[in-house]
């Protein structure tokens, strides 16, 4: 929930031509929190427990709740790294 909250205020912090390229940008932060939600809901939905997968959702959650926050202190940085990838 807080990466979800902090990159949405964060792209409303940029201009709104920057939008697309922002979401695009942070777009592997969110693949991160789908595979954690994945691996928490995934003994809930389907009745299988995996030993392994919320060791797994925690290690993917703490790094995307942590660059998530380093995005936070600069959003432009994002913009930045998608322009010198071109």
């Amino acid at each position: 929930m807080y990466s979800l909250f902090t990159l949405r205020s964060d792209a409303r912090r940029l201009h709104y031509r920057d939008r697309r390229g922002f979401w695009l940008g942070a777009l592997p932060l969110l693949l991160g929190v789908a595979v954690t939600a994945a691996l928490l809901l995934l003994p809930l939905l389907t009745g299988v427990t995996l030993n392994w997968a919320p060791v797994v959702a925690l290690a993917v959650a703490v790094a995307v709740a942590g660059l998530t926050w380093w995005v936070d202190l600069e959003p432009g940085r994002v913009l930045r790294v998608r322009a010198t990838r071109r």
